[in-house]
């Protein structure tokens, strides 16, 4: 490893990418979504994050990035914050990213923690509570980043795997052997208590990390890494719309508002029995849009319960959040931008599942399964 100065990490790498035009805004808009600030000028994307800073510089036929951190382990997870996003949003055109300058041994990211489960409730039918206990958690106490990525480890297992992330930025397993992960909200956080409380939607074809907690119990482990995903932006009118998916980010997001926010709630779910009690202020509408036994992903509920908002003249004075089934994610995200006229900064919202692909298959396929059609 080179000489470090200052005590300071720092790599840099050149890609060759003929198409990169075609790519920088998703590519900036992804990485600022992975709790890192993102800042333009003189042509170059500044971006700042708990493990460094780094840039995204766009130039003729490719892009240069460089990272710079305080320990070998931030500038792993660094690297991995940048080759991330981009890798994702680009993924049909396998780039290959080469870091130059310094270079640290696989470690475990430094925003990894442990939990264990503390209690188990179910709220309803389709949504089961989990509280778990850990120690230091409070970078995950945040208001503008809701999300978290959660290990699912076998119960009783003799060494749990935890992921490290290589001199790349890409993430390497023990023996090579990966254990599931799932992107979730974090519903409650209490510092004091040193608890972090997980909603989850039961799905009726449930996949590894629903099965996980319909079969968890109390002292099963999973490890937690993030925070990321922006959450609420003060505005005057608020509008909240989601799946099951995003019923725990509607919901705390509804308990932070101001006094004096006004505007909409719609949320789809199944039937009536999976309707939970909801604070909101007294200007907030909430709706509850019922499928009544259709499949998830497959209803136009939420879009035409958007179509009917009277909005604001001035739109610069609306904030919208959302997250739902792709399908119903793309006709939002056209109606947001076209009918509505909504500027890019003043909406949140995600594609939280694919009705016919796994998070799996959605890695692999990148933008194209991800991104509004």
């Amino acid at each position: 490893m080179p000489s470090t100065s200052n005590n300071r990490y720092r790599a840099h790498a050149a890609v060759q990418f003929e198409k990169i035009d075609d790519y920088i805004e998703p590519i900036v808009e992804s990485i600022a979504t992975h709790d890192m600030t993102v800042r333009k000028a003189g042509g170059i994307h500044h971006i700042h994050s708990p493990f460094g800073d780094a840039t995204f510089e766009a130039k003729a036929n490719g892009f240069r990035l460089t990272a710079e951190a305080s320990d070998p382990g931030g500038l792993n997870r660094l690297k991995h914050a940048l080759v991330g996003p981009i890798g994702f949003i680009a993924a049909r055109e396998n780039l290959d990213i080469q870091w130059e300058g310094h270079h640290a041994d696989p470690a475990l990211p430094d925003d990894l923690r442990i939990l264990r489960v503390q209690t188990i409730e179910d709220l309803s039918p389709g949504f089961r509570r989990i509280i778990f206990e850990g120690e230091n958690l409070e970078r995950y106490d945040r208001k503008d980043q809701l999300h978290c990525r959660l290990i699912f480890q076998p119960r009783d297992i003799a060494a749990p795997r935890w992921p490290l992330i290589d001199h790349r930025g890409h993430v390497v397993w023990p023996d090579n052997t990966a254990v599931p992960t799932r992107v979730y909200t974090i519903r409650f956080i209490d510092t004091a208590r040193q608890t972090i409380t997980i909603d989850f939607a039961l799905h009726a074809n449930p996949g590894p990390a629903t099965t996980w907690a319909m079969n968890a119990r109390a002292d099963d482990i999973v490890g937690i890494l993030g925070p990321a995903a922006n959450g609420p932006r003060q505005a005057h009118f608020y509008v909240l719309a989601g799946d099951e998916t995003a019923l725990p980010g509607i919901a705390r997001i509804l308990e932070d508002l101001p006094p004096t926010a006004i505007g909409h709630a719609f949320i789809e779910v199944d039937t009536s029995a999976d309707k939970l009690p909801l604070f909101s202020q007294s200007g907030m509408s909430i709706q509850w849009l019922y499928r009544n036994g259709k499949s998830a992903g497959t209803t136009t509920l939420l879009q035409d319960a958007i179509g009917s908002i009277r909005w604001p003249a001035c739109r610069e004075s609306v904030f919208f959040w959302g997250g739902c089934e792709h399908k119903a994610f793309s006709a939002i995200h056209r109606h947001l931008r076209k009918q509505v006229g909504l500027p890019q900064g003043c909406f949140v919202l995600y594609s939280h599942w694919h009705r016919c692909l796994s998070e799996e298959d959605i890695i692999a396929a990148g933008a194209d399964a991800y991104l509004p059609q």
